[in-house]
């Protein structure tokens, strides 16, 4: 599929003007938390900028003109007025709204435009704070791709983004180290969370809160929360699943087994949620488990690459557990180096590996049956949760699928490119390309280069670390030898890759630092979208197997 956006006439939210009036006009309770009405402020203050740049999107003269007229004029009515000498308690109150989401504008706006005249206004009230427009706790921010690239395709794409959603997100300036990821990850982003389908935005921005609150992602969770006020959501359910609508708390126990169990879904679940008064339709109940199963993912991003909250995300910790200083020893940095030489020498000389020969099929059990032996010791423990107005006091955690007491699930049983794939198409079309293309995009995406060592393939190590993720949930290919998931990963890189599969919410600086290998930052973050996209795909077929299942004996 080609990027749509630049394409699309007025984009995907043109109606986000409408909806901001529409907020305004509700007599209705609004949340006292200024997170949560964020972007009902961000368009109230400065709808009309990014309406311009909407219609100006190709027109680069014309939007600067344009957006640096109407810039004036908004700065010119913001306090502290010059004629006044202290701020009144008015003042003070509009200062306390706009100041981070100027700061946003000021830091991570791709338009120059807009973000020269809003970082002179800081400097001018002596609010500037740079400090606060890091992204990560893992890497620096001159690691990452400038807000506003030399490369025309990134720079596209982030103005694009920007202009469809009034932000540049964390996850998004982080994935321009992937441009062709991005383009893939924005397109079923789009689709999934505002576009056309079965349920409401509100629904689904809400869906998208619970699904995240399961491993404490406050991230995610203040980003929808947002939005889902922004998209007329009751903001009473933000106080608690309990105030939402019954479906929503029937469905938590089907989100937890999405999230930490999935091999263990039934059509005994599925039923729950199709059968009864006030329930979901199949086709809502397609699009809500492929949420779910998208932000519990996505969490692995989030913890896995550090990132930090917003600028403007101001009820949100900025030091989640995440940003403990870890320095590497001298003799772990060398034995990190040694580390990459061998997997570089294994994969120069891995032409054809992965596949299973005949004389290996006898020893494939044995080798699936060890694969997962790392990093145990943090199963079954529970924890207080961060948001047990959502997700229940208690965090639930992932288990150990345990091989010797579950089945494994054949690939070859229920495959997410035949069955999968047919299933979503039946009830949500649109989707399942896009988002088949996005797990295409990421599996198959290489530089041939690992580290400072160009011309590598790095196919057999993509697929360890694929197959490993899946192994961890219970998935079995019978085409793939298992043997070389310990051969290619070793200790700390499958340490990193379990956390960010299973409790994303665990992973610690070290993790990102003893990588195992000698890798780059970018490289790591591909090795993380592997792991969010392994990860999203296992959990999908296993509640797409269970719908199918139901659906079969109707």
């Amino acid at each position: 599929p080609s990027y749509p956006m630049r394409s699309s006439a007025g984009f995907k939210r043109a109606g986000q003007r409408e909806r901001f009036c529409e907020t305004q006009k509700e007599d209705r309770k609004m949340p006292v938390n200024m997170d949560q009405k964020r972007d009902v402020h961000f368009h109230k203050y400065f709808g009309a900028i990014l309406e311009i740049i909407q219609q100006n999107i190709s027109n680069g003269e014309k939007r600067a003109k344009a957006v640096g007229e109407c810039i004036h004029r908004l700065i010119e009515a913001w306090p502290p007025h010059e004629e006044s000498k202290k701020q009144n308690l008015d003042e003070k109150k509009n200062l306390e709204i706009l100041l981070p989401i100027v700061r946003r504008l000021a830091y991570k706006c791709p338009f120059s435009e807009v973000r020269e005249p809003m970082l002179d206004y800081l400097q001018r009230i002596n609010e500037n704070r740079p400090d606060l427009s890091a992204v990560s706790s893992f890497c620096s921010l001159d690691r990452l791709v400038p807000i506003s690239p030399k490369d025309t395709e990134i720079r596209q794409m982030f103005e694009d983004i920007f202009a469809c959603r009034g932000r540049l997100n964390h996850i998004d300036h982080i994935l321009g180290w992937h441009p062709l990821y991005l383009e893939a990850f924005t397109m079923t982003l789009e689709f999934i969370m505002r576009d056309d389908g079965p349920l409401p935005l509100f629904e689904r921005n809400y869906l998208a809160i619970l699904a995240s609150s399961l491993h404490d992602c406050g991230y995610l969770v203040s980003l929808e929360e947002s939005y889902f006020i922004f998209n007329l959501g009751n903001p009473e359910w933000l106080e608690g699943i309990d105030k939402a609508p019954e479906k929503f708390q029937r469905a938590m126990k089907l989100m937890k087994l999405l999230a930490h169990e999935p091999w263990k879904i039934t059509k005994g679940h599925i039923a729950e949620q199709l059968e009864g008064s006030k329930s979901w339709t199949v086709a809502g109940l397609v699009q809500m488990i492929t949420i779910v199963c998208s932000f519990v993912s996505l969490s692995g991003l989030v913890f896995g690459m550090g990132l930090l909250p917003e600028v403007d995300m101001e009820n949100v910790e900025r030091d989640e557990g995440t940003s403990k200083d870890y320095k590497l020893d001298q003799m772990t940095r060398k034995r990190v180096r040694e580390n990459s030489k061998h997997l570089f020498k294994m994969l120069g000389d891995s032409k054809g590996s992965g596949k299973v020969r005949n004389e290996e099929k006898e020893n494939m059990e044995k080798a699936c049956s060890v694969v997962d032996i790392f990093c145990q010791r943090r199963n079954n423990r529970k924890g207080s949760s961060k948001y047990p107005h959502y997700a229940g006091r208690t965090l639930q955690r992932y288990v150990d699928f345990n091989i010797k007491t579950e089945k494994l699930h054949r690939r070859q049983d229920y495959d997410w490119r035949v069955q999968g794939y047919g299933l979503m198409s039946r009830y949500y079309p649109d989707f399942a390309p896009l988002l088949n293309n996005e797990f295409e995009v990421i599996y198959n995406l290489t530089y041939h280069s690992l580290s400072s060592t160009a011309n590598v393939d790095t196919g057999p190590f993509r697929r360890a670390v694929w197959y490993y993720v899946h192994r961890l949930y219970g998935i079995e290919n019978d085409d793939y030898n298992y043997a070389c998931i310990n051969k290619y990963l070793n200790k700390p890189i499958k340490r990193f890759i379990k956390k960010c599969a299973c409790f994303p919410q665990d992973v610690t600086k070290s993790d990102y630092d003893v990588f195992g290998y000698d890798f780059t930052d970018d490289e790591k973050c591909h090795v993380a979208l592997l792991v969010v996209e392994a990860r999203r795909q296992a959990s999908i077929v296993f509640g797409l197997k269970a719908l199918g299942k139901y659906l079969s004996t109707k």
